[in-house]
C-alpha cells in the first residue's frame, strides 16, 4: 500500500507543480483535481499524504531557523554569513529563511482536501474516514497559519482553493489569523476520529495541544487550561520518567508515552532531514552551536539527565563549546549517547511537534497568569523532579514574573532545539529583555558598534523579497527593507 500511496503522491505533486510559478497560483489544481482526482479512497490518502509531504518541507529546514536560531539557545558556529546574521539579529529579506512558499503550498494542499473531501464517495469511503481526514486538513491549515503568525505576524489568510491566477492577497492581522486558527482547530475537534491514535498524523491530542498554544498566544489563559484539560482527560499521554523513556520521544515516538504529535521521517522515502545540517551531523560543521551562556548554566546542573542526552558534555568540557546537539539521534548500543552522528545527507530525524511536557509547562504559565501559583509550581516541579533536579517553592520567587521566568527557563532546557524558544520569547513579550543584553555582549566581543537588539520591529522575520516581488499587495515588516 505504501507504494500505491507513493505513486499517487507523485501524481498529485505533478498537479501541484504549477503553484510554484506564482504566489498562490492554484488554477490548475482546483480545476484538474476536482475533475480527475479526489474520487476514491486512495485519492484521499494520497492527497493527505501530499499535505504531510508539504509539512516535511517546512519543518525539516525551518525547525531551528524559525523557532530557535535567533534566541539565546544558539549562536553562530562558524563563519557562514547566514548563521552570523542570525546571531547578530541581522536578517534580510533576501535570505532563504524569510521565504514562506513551502508553508503556503501546504496550506493550499489542505484547502484542496477541505474543498474536495466532502464530495468523495464510494463503498469504502465512510463518513468516519472522510471526516477524520477532513479534520487533519483543517488542523494542518491551522498549524501552518499559526506558524506564519509566529514568524511574520500578519500574514495572508488563505481559506479556500484559489482559481484566479491574478489573486494577490494582502496580509491579514495576526489577531484575525489567530482567530481563524482557533476556529479551524475547533472544527477539527468535531470531525476527528478520537480512536485514531497515530503519532505521525494529527490526532485529537495534537489538536488539543495546538488549541492550548493558540489560546496562550491570544492570552486566553482559562481557555488554554480548558483545552489542555481535555487532552489530559484522554489518559493517553504521560510524562517520560527515565532517561531512556525521555529519549524515545525523539528517536521512537511511536513507543513514547510523552509524544503527542511527531513528524514521520524515513531516509529512504523522504531523503535526509535538514535539521541535522543545522545543529549536528557527521559531515558538516554546525552553523548553529549552543550559546555559551546557556552552556555555562546548564553545565552546573550535573544531575539533569537531559543535559547529557541533549548535547556532547565531553566536548563541552574539553573545548568549552558544543558543536553537536545529539538530542534527536538514537543512543549507542550500550545506552550511552552516540559517539558519532549520521552524515547530513542521511539523517532520519523525527521532529517532535507537540509533547506532554510542552503542554504541561504551558499550563503552568496559564495558572501563574491567573494567580494560582501553587498549581503552577506543582507542574514546574513535575518536570524538574522527573529530570533529576530539586523542586522549587513559592518562597524562592518574589513575584509572578519571577515564577514565569522560571517556567520559561524550564521550557528552554526541556524543549531545547525543538523550535520553541524564540516563539516563547515572542509570545511572552520578552524578546528584547532577554536578547538585548546578549546581543550587546556578542557585538562587543566582535568589536562591533554596540547597539543591542535595535528596533522592536525586528522581533518579526522579514517578508521575503520573492513574495514582495510576486505580490504588490504585500507590505514589508518595518524596519526591514528590500
Amino acid at each position: 500500500m505504501k507504494n500505491i500511496i507513493k505513486i499517487l503522491l507523485i501524481n498529485l505533486a505533478i498537479l501541484i507543480l504549477p503553484s510554484c510559478e506564482g504566489f498562490l497560483d492554484e488554477q490548475p489544481i482546483s480545476e484538474i483535481s476536482a475533475d480527475t482526482f479526489w474520487k476514491t479512497r486512495d485519492d484521499v490518502r494520497a492527497g493527505i499524504a501530499g499535505m504531510y509531504d508539504g509539512l516535511q518541507a517546512v519543518v525539516s529546514a525551518r525547525y531551528i531557523d524559525w523557532g530557535d536560531a535567533r534566541s539565546d539557545n544558539f549562536t553562530n558556529g562558524g563563519t557562514g554569513v547566514g548563521s552570523i546574521n542570525f546571531a547578530l539579529n541581522g536578517l534580510t529579506a533576501n535570505m532563504g529563511e524569510a521565504n514562506w512558499d513551502a508553508l503556503y503550498r501546504t496550506i493550499s494542499r489542505a484547502n484542496l482536501a477541505i474543498d474536495n473531501l466532502p464530495e468523495v464517495a464510494g463503498s469504502d469511503v465512510s463518513d468516519t474516514f472522510r471526516n477524520h481526514n477532513l479534520a487533519q486538513a483543517y488542523a494542518m491549515r491551522a498549524y501552518c497559519h499559526f506558524m506564519g503568525v509566529k514568524v511574520w505576524g500578519a500574514v495572508p489568510l488563505l481559506l479556500e482553493s484559489v482559481s484566479d491566477r491574478d489573486y494577490r492577497p494582502a496580509r491579514t492581522s495576526a489577531e484575525e489569523v489567530l482567530a481563524s486558527v482557533v476556529t479551524d482547530l475547533n472544527t477539527a475537534v468535531g470531525l476527528i476520529n478520537p480512536l485514531e491514535a497515530g503519532i505521525y498524523e494529527i490526532n485529537i491530542g495534537g489538536i488539543y495541544a495546538m488549541l492550548t498554544e493558540a489560546y496562550m498566544w491570544q492570552k486566553e489563559y482559562q481557555k488554554a487550561l480548558d483545552s489542555s484539560d481535555k487532552l489530559l482527560e484522554m489518559n493517553r499521554f504521560s510524562l517520560a520518567q527515565t532517561p531512556a523513556e525521555w529519549k524515545l520521544t525523539f528517536t521512537d515516538p511511536v513507543n513514547s508515552k510523552e509524544a503527542i504529535w511527531s513528524l514521520f521521517w524515513s531516509f529512504t522515502e523522504d531523503g535526509s532531514n535538514a535539521l541535522a545540517s543545522r545543529i549536528g551531523s557527521g559531515t558538516n560543521t554546525s552553523p548553529f552551536i549552543m550559546d555559551p551562556n546557556l552552556l555555562e548554566e546548564w553545565e552546573q546542573q550535573e544531575d539533569d539527565f537531559r543535559r547529557y542526552l541533549t548535547y556532547d558534555t565531553l566536548q563541552a568540557v574539553s573545548t568549552g563549546a558544543v558543536q553537536f546537539i545529539w538530542k534527536h539521534f538514537p543512543l549507542a548500543s550500550n545506552g550511552e549517547p552516540a559517539s558519532s552522528l549520521p552524515p547530513s545527507n542521511q539523517a532520519e530525524v523525527r521532529n517532535s511537534l507537540y509533547r506532554l511536557s510542552d503542554i504541561l509547562l504551558l499550563r503552568a504559565e496559564a495558572y501563574n497568569k491567573l494567580g494560582d501559583q501553587d498549581l503552577a509550581i506543582g507542574i514546574l516541579n513535575q518536570i524538574k523532579e522527573r529530570s533529576g533536579l530539586d523542586p522549587v517553592s513559592m518562597d524562592m520567587f518574589s513575584n509572578q514574573e519571577e515564577l514565569e521566568n522560571a517556567i520559561l527557563r524550564e521550557r528552554q532546557v526541556e524543549l531545547y532545539a525543538e523550535g520553541k524558544r524564540w516563539f516563547d520569547l515572542r509570545r511572552t513579550g520578552k524578546v528584547i529583555t532577554v536578547m538585548d543584553p546578549l546581543l550587546r555582549q556578542r557585538q562587543e566581543l566582535r568589536g562591533l558598534n554596540v547597539v543591542g537588539f535595535g528596533d522592536a520591529g525586528l522581533e518579526l522575520f522579514p517578508i521575503s523579497n520573492d513574495a514582495l516581488n510576486e505580490n504588490p499587495n504585500l507590505e514589508q515588516n518595518s524596519p526591514y527593507s528590500r
